[in-house]
């Protein structure tokens, strides 16, 4: 697979664009979160200008809006052009009955329950109601599932429930290491690039909710770059951080609750680390054209600014 981050970042801090990455060979695509409506249109001219992808299969990772706000509008171009679509997201109602055992409270119907989930994750029920009339799949993304040649690894069924309960017990925000309970359990992506390097892309997840972090080549560091995050992978991973690649989807400047890389960037560099592949400079591809001295397979990193940058 090739993989394609999008940037629209322009300055403008006031607008979350979001994140939108595709993974894509010669007639599939992968769209991992699509935030805002400018991605979703940049999406419909890359399927316009790859005619022989028929498949197509949409990763929510989290319910945030700066992750969702464009699927709707991508979902209504794929049924119009009759693309064969999977949605694939957390699909908490069916753990219903796990998430009440956690919540311990014989007062609570499991239709109440069922309520409250869809209050507290309403972009994703939207979503999944969308897809549903246009009689695409909707798969649970549940550890182990497939996607085309990706796998979901993260979060497990414990964790993703324990961030659920915590979202219907709780009238205010609770932070799990920082995050909000939904950024924590972001649905979590693995996939092998064509030069054979493995990828993790991972959302706005809370760190402890990163697995075997030091089996990737390549990490997406979560929420936009936020400093405090990827401070805990870098410790995590030692000495072998020096080696990896890092991306960064940073497409909603730095506002205070939108994570943001300004931080990191200088970070990193004091403490001389790779420079992080980031969208705020552009649109970043991989793989790059440099041969990768572990399988000698010639590859090609590109940054570009602006849109689609090169097709």
């Amino acid at each position: 697979m090739k993989l394609k981050a999008l940037s629209h970042y322009d300055g403008d801090t006031d607008t979350k664009f979001g994140d939108c990455i595709l993974l894509y060979n010669n007639n599939t695509l992968i769209v991992y979160d699509c935030g805002h409506n400018k991605h979703s249109e940049t999406v419909k001219s890359f399927l316009i200008s790859h005619p022989s992808i028929s498949q197509v299969h949409i990763v929510i990772s989290h319910n945030d809006a700066d992750h969702t706000n464009g699927v709707i509008d991508l979902l209504d171009y794929l049924k119009d052009n009759n693309y064969s679509t999977s949605v694939y997201s957390s699909l908490y109602l069916k753990h219903t009955k796990k998430v009440m055992e956690l919540l311990d409270d014989d007062r609570r119907t499991k239709s109440a329950t069922k309520e409250h989930i869809l209050e507290n994750f309403d972009n994703i029920a939207e979503i999944v109601e969308k897809a549903t009339d246009y009689s695409f799949a909707v798969i649970d993304a549940t550890v182990n599932t497939t996607v085309a040649s990706a796998k979901v690894v993260g979060p497990t069924e414990e964790e993703f429930v324990a961030v659920v309960a915590q979202a219907i017990k709780d009238d205010s925000v609770t932070l799990i290491e920082g995050e909000t309970v939904m950024n924590a359990a972001s649905v979590q992506l693995k996939c092998t690039l064509n030069d054979g390097e493995v990828i993790l892309l991972c959302g706005d997840a809370s760190p402890s909710y990163l697995h075997n972090l030091d089996s990737y080549d390549i990490i997406q560091l979560p929420h936009h770059g936020k400093l405090d995050d990827a401070k805990v992978i870098f410790d995590e991973l030692d000495d072998s951080a020096y080696r990896k690649t890092f991306l960064v989807s940073d497409n909603t400047g730095s506002a205070a609750n939108s994570g943001g890389s300004t931080k990191l960037k200088h970070y990193m560099q004091e403490e001389q680390y790779k420079a992080a592949l980031n969208t705020r400079d552009g649109v970043v591809e991989l793989p790059d054209d440099v041969l990768n001295g572990r399988n000698g397979i010639a590859t090609q990193r590109r940054t570009y600014y602006g849109d689609l940058g090169s097709i």
